[in-house]
């Protein structure tokens, strides 16, 4: 109300002045029409810039086209839990071994984990090395120190009065449960060797991917409010110029004065670079 007030007041001092400025007091009472112009605002230009980023589209092929050669790999999870399972198993024999040798805890425990990460590191250096004969030599090696020891223990035995022969399955068994895990453990890792890498691309790609779209989404969020803003302003000085055309023709109505040669007709010529559905809602008011 108090907004009408004023704008009549403005059209019948305008009327008796003869002068017909609608957009004027429109662009002096509202502030100029928002509008989206990345060519003299930075900060436009840095949403258009987020807009049109060409980058997420090419991350998202590159990332496709990872996963589809990560499709022809074993599944690498499946895989590490395998791995996992392993070194689990690889830990319980080398604890069974020291507890063969003869030693007591804490010793037996601090020993054999120390043994099991000895021989997966050796299982994960053979795995990196080209030659497969070259991997299973390492890891035979330590099949070799394991044997010995357990020549050591089935010597023990004997001089107890033990027999040799289950003194022998036992070295056999504690070779068997220390070097099997390993040699699968290696094998394992060559097959997740050619994955690994692929799957460290992937996780990156969807990071940046995640990052970019979120770019684009703040910026389309901000071109939303700005039209949404720009729709009120132009609704609004559509009324005004209305109310500002009816009380201007009113004031030189009662004055007995002719028309302004640059008054429009019409009220719906104020605003002709509105849509439609504004200039209904003028015609409303």
């Amino acid at each position: 109300m108090i907004v009408r007030r004023a704008v009549i007041a403005r059209a019948r001092e305008d009327a008796e002045r003869g002068i017909y400025q609608p957009d004027s007091y429109v662009v002096a009472s509202q502030g100029p029409e928002p509008s989206f112009d990345p060519v003299a605002n930075l900060e436009h230009a840095s949403v258009g810039s987020h807009l049109q980023d060409p980058t997420i589209a090419e991350l998202t092929e590159d990332m496709r086209r990872d996963e589809d050669e990560l499709a022809h790999h074993p599944s690498a999870h499946l895989l590490l839990v395998f791995l996992v399972v392993l070194l689990f198993l690889e830990a319980a024999g080398a604890v069974f071994l020291m507890k063969t040798i003869g030693l007591a805890n804490p010793e037996r425990i601090i020993f054999g984990s120390a043994l099991a990460v000895c021989v997966f590191f050796t299982a994960w250096l053979a795995s990196r090395t080209a030659n497969r004969l070259l991997s299973i030599g390492a890891i035979a090696a330590l099949g070799v120190l394991i044997a010995a020891l357990s020549v050591i223990r089935v010597d023990d035995n004997a001089a107890e009065g033990g027999s040799k022969a289950v003194g022998f399955a036992t070295a056999v068994i504690m070779t068997a449960v220390t070097i099997g895990p390993a040699l699968m453990a290696e094998h394992i890792l060559r097959l997740l060797a050619p994955a690994l890498p692929l799957m460290r691309r992937v996780r990156q790609l969807r990071r940046r991917t995640k990052r970019a779209s979120s770019s684009r989404t703040g910026a389309t969020h901000f071109v939303t409010r700005l039209a949404k803003r720009r729709d009120g302003w132009q609704q609004e000085a559509a009324r005004r110029r209305a109310i500002y055309d009816v009380a201007y023709r009113a004031a030189r109505a009662e004055l007995g004065l002719e028309e302004s040669p640059d008054e429009p007709s019409t009220a719906l010529a104020l605003v002709p670079r509105f849509s439609s559905q504004s200039t209904n809602q003028t015609d409303r008011h």
